[in-house]
């Protein structure tokens, strides 16, 4: 305990994060069976940018110990996410009864959503729209084991957006078409993502691509340059938590850095936007710009993969 505690004084007070990570190593050595310090440890690998496939080898290496928290696990999914290993991360989250942590809620849930869909994705290309939909379909709804239902302000765009896509594959255009405008329907307003129950505004960008399938091309646009818009304004905000706050974005003891969350989230809306005006090259620039500062985006190395190899969507 009290390595890790010099781990925080060196990372939080002093400026040395290796001297930090030194001392969590040291932490995690002499006591390898205690859960929380593996859960500091990944959380201050993730700071130090240590590469995802290290993280996921170590968190691997003891599975009893990280199956020993619903956090850490979830870090654990997290990262099968983040590598592409969507079928073990959905396997890993349908077998595991979670129950929610105040600042976590929201957090098992996307992590589903996000597998589900990804995994549609990759039907889709597979030409399976039957599979895609099911997948889809899923996300929707949250099964009992995970432990919370859905947040009133989470967003569906993106799943209806591909369940759209997988009903024209089918030949179902009537049905493709309820869903490119369910997908097309909410708030077109970017906001900020503080809080834990902040929604990103990326299905800003799904908005935009089922406009473009129904054949609004002027809505699409005005979709697209909503997120670049917002993410030129407000890229150099000066972000700091409310006095008041009482659920951060991290439970975690080792200090976030504001400035760099805020300017990540604006580096990957103007991404999506660009992505959805046509312009690929810019877009592959700013999310390896992400990546290099952080490179366990995943939602940015899902989106650059998907830019690179699959066919348009």
């Amino acid at each position: 305990m009290t390595c890790r505690n010099l781990a925080i004084a060196y990372y939080n007070k002093k400026n040395l994060p290796e001297k930090a990570m030194e001392m969590m190593e040291k932490a995690c050595g002499l006591d390898s069976t205690y859960p929380r310090l593996w859960l500091e440890y990944d959380q201050l690998a993730a700071k130090l940018c240590v590469p995802v496939k290290e993280r996921l080898k170590t968190m691997e290496s003891h599975p009893k110990i990280t199956a020993q928290r619903d956090d850490l696990y979830l870090r654990y999914i997290t990262l099968l996410n983040g590598t592409g290993r969507y079928r073990d991360a959905l396997a890993a989250l349908t077998s595991r009864q979670f129950h929610p942590w105040e600042g976590g809620e929201g957090k098992v849930s996307a992590q589903y959503r996000f597998a589900l869909i990804r995994l549609a994705e990759e039907k889709l290309e597979e030409n399976e729209p039957e599979k895609a939909f099911s997948l889809l379909k899923s996300s929707l709804t949250y099964p009992e084991n995970l432990g919370e239902g859905k947040l009133p302000n989470v967003p569906d765009n993106e799943a209806f957006y591909f369940m759209g896509k997988a009903c024209r594959m089918m030949g179902q255009e009537e049905e493709s078409v309820k869903y490119f405008r369910l997908a097309a329907s909410g708030s077109q307003e970017p906001s900020s993502v503080l809080y834990y129950n902040d929604q990103p505004s990326d299905y800003i960008y799904y908005q935009g691509l089922a406009y473009r399938e129904l054949g609004e091309e002027n809505a699409a646009r005005k979709s697209f340059h909503q997120l670049i818009t917002y993410g030129e304004k407000h890229l150099f905000d000066k972000v700091s938590y409310d006095f008041f706050a009482v659920s951060l974005p991290e439970i975690e003891v080792f200090q976030d850095d504001l400035p760099l969350r805020n300017t990540q989230y604006c580096r990957y809306l103007r991404a999506l936007g660009a992505a959805g005006l046509g312009e690929k090259e810019k877009a592959v620039s700013l999310l390896k710009e992400i990546l290099g500062k952080q490179n366990d985006h995943f939602k940015a190395e899902a989106f650059l993969r998907e830019l690179k190899y699959r066919k348009s969507l």
